[in-house]
């Protein structure tokens, strides 16, 4: 049978109390020991949030709040969260008088004026003692994904009902002060998690090893360090999660975390990056807005490799990048929608092979960037499909671009590349079907541009191995198509499989075309 066990952190207590709705304990830790599976924690509500008189005025990218018959001074203290037009919480750390206040960071969305807004009732855990003191911990673990422990917040002990919301705060006696651990996990599986929030913690949820968690949409603010962090944590799911306004990082999947979705989340206004990926792979982000974040990037992937990010939406961020990929390979990239970046929409440094569809961006700096010097390889850091036009497909490496292109075409379209190193080749692979034992010819009509400076190569490869040498096959005449030809031998096709033609260009200037690819 399924036990049920209450907490309070206002009036209940971890020594007499036994934990049932009368004589709860006081925190999720005590709550939580011995528990399993099927089990409950069930934590007590914060006082409802009251309205304001008057209504607030806010500024996109700005931390000012004016009021209109507003009574700041008498019914806002600083650390008191206000919700903006977007229906979100932020935290006031100036009051300058009744009309006028100041946020901890930046207001991510619309200017709107006219907001009848309201102050959000909290329960307070004091002042924690050092950035990494645990202030509630999970002390058991579900017994499977159909058997999960659940730790609820918002309920009314007289009832008891669960008609309110659980927002536990931190308050520290020197106020910029943002210590301990909000909720604190350590190789605890099989968590469900609702209407729990954690409010200007060190770190509002800090993980470490933890599995098989289901988290719905918890509100974590003004951290002063990573808000949510989770390290060699796998197969998570946390769900429209709001991650806004800290002095460092939204959420934070660290080293060997594997496996997690995290739908629809909100990381907006931090002060290095929104979403941090690092050391990661496999892992997949669902609709993330990240936007007015400071100093990193909307999103930064670091050192990690196959994990999918689907609708991003990274606009605004200052002295920063919409998404950086760093050290990163074969990472997927849907539909990003990058505005208005100080730097680039999308940053590529020491990173291949990733690969960005339906890129939307205006107003950045650079849209697509790659950093050169690192000299990768002449395959490209960044492919793009449909890049801010349908049909527009790129590729970017270190040293050029390649791109589908009409105007110069033979037949309907081809391919330009645009190199920009006389040392270093861009490359494209095309793929025919090979019959064992069978020679093949594998053509291309290539044409240069009058101001050319380089020249092109070509080879087969089979199975992955060069069977060809590289030949020169720069054409000769200026602005003409000429077919250039290589033969993969009989004896080179030792089973069924598939033939790539490698095509490589570099140049300073001008411009390579290649069209009507055959074999015969």
């Amino acid at each position: 049978m399924a036990v049920i066990k209450y907490c309070d952190f206002t009036n209940g207590d971890d020594d007499t109390g036994d934990g049932t709705v009368g004589t709860p304990y006081k925190t999720i830790t005590k709550a939580s020991i011995g528990l399993t599976g099927g089990d409950e924690v069930r934590v007590a509500k914060s006082t409802d949030s009251t309205a304001l008189t008057g209504t607030l005025g806010f500024t996109i990218s700005s931390t000012a709040v004016v009021g209109t018959s507003t009574l700041f001074t008498s019914e806002l203290a600083i650390g008191d969260f206000v919700q903006g037009g977007d229906g979100q919480w932020y935290e006031v750390v100036t009051i300058t008088d009744d009309t006028h206040a100041t946020l901890f960071k930046v207001y991510p969305s619309a200017t709107e004026a006219g907001v009848s807004s309201q102050k959000l009732g909290v329960t307070s855990t004091g002042a924690a003692a050092a950035s990494s003191t645990q202030v509630q911990v999970v002390s058991a673990s579900g017994s499977s994904a159909g058997s999960r422990l659940k730790i609820s917040g918002g309920w009314d002990l007289t009832g008891p009902t669960q008609d309110g919301q659980t927002y536990f705060r931190q308050m520290h006696g020197t106020f910029n002060t943002r210590y301990g651990r909000g909720l604190y996990a350590s190789s605890k599986h099989y968590i469900e998690m609702e209407r729990l929030h954690f409010l200007r913690y060190d770190n509002c949820i800090y993980m470490i090893g933890c599995d098989w968690w289901k988290i719905t949409s918890p509100n974590l603010l003004s951290a002063g360090d990573e808000t949510f962090y989770l390290s060699s944590c796998e197969n998570n799911e946390i769900i429209t999660p709001v991650v806004n306004g800290s002095n460092d990082t939204g959420i934070y999947l660290y080293a060997n975390s594997y496996n997690n979705t995290i739908i629809d989340p909100i990381c907006n206004s931090n002060n290095y990056t929104g979403i941090y990926i690092s050391s990661n792979q496999n892992n997949t982000i669902i609709n993330p807005t990240c936007n007015n974040n400071h100093n990193g990037s909307g999103i930064r992937i670091a050192s990690s490799f196959n994990n999918t990010i689907i609708n991003p939406t990274c606009n605004n961020n200052s002295n920063s990048h919409g998404i950086i990929l760093y050290s990163s390979f074969n990472n997927t990239i849907i539909n990003p929608t990058c505005n208005n970046n100080y730097y680039y929409g999308i940053y590529s440094d020491n990173s291949s092979n990733n690969i960005a569809n339906k890129f939307s961006g205006t107003g950045n700096g650079t849209d697509i960037g790659v950093l050169a010097g690192k000299n990768y390889s002449d395959y490209p850091c960044f492919k793009c499909q449909h890049f801010q036009t349908e049909g527009a497909n790129k590729c970017f490496y270190e040293y050029g671009i390649t791109e589908r292109d009409t105007a110069d075409a033979r037949s309907t379209q081809c391919l330009k590349y645009d190199s920009t190193s006389a040392t270093y080749y861009i490359s494209q692979s095309f793929f025919f079907k090979a019959d064992s034992g069978v020679a093949q010819t594998l053509s291309a009509y290539i044409k240069k541009e009058v101001a050319f400076n380089g020249d092109v190569q070509m080879a087969i490869f089979f199975m992955g191995e060069e069977i060809t040498a590289w030949s020169d096959e720069t054409p000769t005449d200026d602005d003409t198509y000429e077919q250039k030809s290589l033969v993969a031998g009989a004896g080179d096709i030792t089973e069924d499989g598939v033939l790539e033609l490698r095509i490589k260009v570099r140049g300073t200037a001008g411009n390579i075309f290649v069209d009507d690819l055959a074999t015969a």
